[in-house]
């Protein structure tokens, strides 16, 4: 017994060591435009309210500071990523007590809870800056809430889907899943103490989420307005793609979930090998021929023993309804809604793979667990480690983060960069170049830009025009014009490779 209790823990220390090793080095743009507002912020204020993520970054205001007054000399990009780990790490301790308590199989419960911790998107974000993270914990807390057999407290099962929820609003689509959850959870009960479970969630639910939202918008801008209210819930990325086309949201579907578990590409590994590298990859290669070889032994296996008809308990029966319909809202949602943004699966990750476990679990109901399961899992891990997670932790495979660290090398103090909007590419260079003035081009610049220019160069600084300005310039001939007589060409800072395109000219006046 006593090591059924050690498990989860271990699991959890393990993990976050592991994801501490080896932090991302190529970001998620949102991770850097958080860290950014919460660099900016001196102390906790409404400018850290976003709509889609209502506390993320509250949270990692107080993390950030906290790990500052410990003395720790870290950013708040950083500061994100070890708080990431931290909570993706105990994601795994919670999913392994709902795997463990649904199979009842410790050896079912270690191994799917490794496959949810180093399968690719989710070992990816849970070494980034992202509220995905945090929303999924609360999610897992939630649905532990209403594992069958459990009491029903539909009052801390709100208080819980509402944290996840105010973490990143996606998490809402949970609610009707939830919901049935408490419905089904004591049998025993009468449908009208059910019942009353239900309303007591849902009510308090939607009055946490509805007051929450309507207090930090009027805390944001100062008033409130319904109109400018509703704009404000439903807002997204400007540069969002949200055109609806059949055939190419079914391959970013099929593609998403191929991603979640698997990620990377072989040549990533270039310039990388090392002694430690090549044992891994061995390890790879075995475990693969492993599998393969344990896979077509057992083919060959008597029809009977193939053909054994799936078994479940009545608990294990609630799990599986609740888990393909937390599946299925989520799959029919994202395949209208950005299905080519594999991370937004992530939320439903644990449903998945609660669907194998069950799978595996009842087909095996009757015998030892067989060695198979554990070398996937291995093999999954070493994959994704060896072809996403280890390059990924080295600058050089990130150019725009190597480009922008040069630049922070080259520019002196005075530097004045004018830009026209606001992009992943700006957010990463502005970041990461934090002697550097940053100025969105505006329309006393356009009217007089002699004034402000001569203003910077009479002070020592240099002014230098970002991509997106610059291909305003050169959208029409008078700014075509404009930039051959004020630009220098000789000190043009560019990267292009085909896959990027960042470019910094210097202007004079």
């Amino acid at each position: 017994m006593r090591h059924h209790q050690i498990a989860p823990w271990l699991l959890l220390i393990v993990i976050a060591l592991i994801y501490l090793s080896f932090p991302t080095r190529v970001y998620y743009w949102d991770g850097i435009v958080f860290a950014q507002a919460i660099e900016d912020a001196s102390t906790l204020k409404a400018s850290l309210v976003h709509p889609n993520h209502l506390i993320y970054n509250f949270a990692g205001y107080i993390f950030y500071k906290l790990l500052r007054s410990l003395g720790a000399d870290v950013r708040a990009v950083t500061a994100l990523q070890i708080l990431n780990s931290l909570l993706s790490a105990a994601c795994a301790g919670v999913f392994f007590v709902i795997l463990k308590d649904t199979l009842r199989s410790l050896y079912f419960a270690v191994c799917l809870t490794l496959l949810f911790a180093f399968s690719a998107t989710w070992w990816k974000f849970s070494t980034d800056a992202n509220a995905y993270i945090p929303s999924v914990l609360f999610l897992l807390i939630s649905f532990y809430l209403v594992l069958p057999g459990r009491k029903p407290r539909p009052l801390l099962l709100a208080v819980a889907f509402f944290i996840s929820m105010a973490f990143h609003q996606l998490a809402v689509l949970l609610l009707p899943v939830f919901a049935l959850g408490v419905y089904l959870q004591d049998r025993s009960s009468s449908v009208k103490r059910r019942a009353l479970n239900v309303i007591s969630f849902s009510i308090l639910s939607i009055a946490l989420i509805v007051g929450s939202y309507v207090y930090l918008f009027s805390l944001a801008r100062g008033s409130f307005d319904i109109f400018a209210f509703k704009q404000w819930v439903t807002s997204y990325s400007p540069d969002a793609d949200t055109q609806f086309r059949f055939w190419s949201n079914l391959q970013y579907t099929l593609r998403g979930h191929v991603r979640l578990f698997f990620g990377g590409r072989f040549n990533l590994i270039k310039g990388l090998m090392n002694p430690l590298v090549v044992l891994l990859l061995g390890c790879l290669i075995g475990a693969v021929l492993w599998l393969l070889f344990s896979l077509w032994r057992s083919w060959r296996r008597s029809r009977e023993e193939r053909e054994r008809r799936p078994r479940m308990e009545p608990r294990q029966q609630s799990v599986l309804v609740l888990s393909l319909i937390w599946t299925f809202v989520y799959v029919v949602f994202l395949f209208f809604w950005l299905p080519q943004n594999t991370f937004y699966r992530l939320f439903y990750l644990p449903a998945l793979i609660l669907l194998f476990g069950l799978g595996l679990s009842s087909l095996m109901a009757k015998t030892s667990p067989s060695q198979r399961l554990a070398i996937l899992v291995t093999a999954v891990g070493l994959a994704n480690f060896l072809f996403l997670i280890y390059p990924f932790s080295h600058v050089e495979k990130y150019p725009p983060l190597a480009f922008a660290l040069e630049l922070n090398r080259e520019w002196p103090a005075g530097t004045v960069i004018f830009y026209g909007a606001e992009n992943s590419d700006v957010s990463l260079v502005r970041y990461f170049t934090p002697g550097i003035q940053w100025r969105r081009a505006h329309l006393k610049f356009m009217d007089d830009r002699y004034a402000e220019m001569a203003e910077v160069y009479s002070k020592g600084g240099t002014v230098w025009f970002e991509t997106s300005l610059l291909d305003g310039y050169t959208s029409n001939p008078y700014g075509t014009r404009w930039l051959e007589t004020h630009a220098r060409k000789e000190t043009v800072k560019e990267l292009n490779d085909g896959a990027y395109r960042i470019r910094f000219v210097q202007v004079v006046p």
